[in-house]
């Protein structure tokens, strides 16, 4: 009785085992070293971001004309680059310096009250990394944040 139990544990384990085979290799990912590269290299990547400076910014936000009501937000922005493209990016800020300020402008100016109501202001967030990474050769723009940002409804 002992060797049979033994044979089945043994035949349970060998069928578990195939088993933790197949699903390893049939799921994306499981043993792609190009993936796994790339996964370690993004959380590097974020690790070595640097903070630069773009800008402090007062805009009044169109309505519609049957209210009478405006709206304005003010902030100071600043986005995150990887450590490698800081001085590229601050040369270039510097000479798009006014181009970048004119597009986040008009950009701004395309989002309506809802979107700035927003807590986590995905929509304005996002609105400045594109123009950024529009204006700028790269794409080196990974993520924007505020150091102030205020919203009034005059």
């Amino acid at each position: 009785m002992y060797t049979s139990t033994k044979k089945i544990g043994r035949t349970s384990y060998t069928t578990l085992r195939a088993g933790m085979v197949v699903v390893c290799l049939l799921s994306e990912g499981c043993l792609n070293p190009e993936a796994m590269i790339e996964a370690k290299r993004a959380i590097a990547i974020r690790a070595r971001l640097e903070e630069i400076d773009l800008g402090e910014y007062r805009i009044s936000l169109p309505q519609p004309t049957e209210t009478t009501e405006a709206a304005e937000i003010f902030f100071h922005a600043f986005g995150q680059v990887a450590n490698r493209d800081l001085d590229k990016v601050e040369e270039l800020l510097e000479t798009l310096g006014p181009e970048l300020r004119h597009r986040m402008l008009l950009a701004t100016r395309q989002l309506t009250v809802e979107d700035i109501q927003d807590p986590p202001l995905t929509a304005l967030k996002t609105q400045i990394a594109k123009v950024v990474n529009e204006t700028l050769p790269g794409e080196p723009m990974q993520s924007v944040g505020f150091y102030r940002f205020g919203f009034s409804n005059l």
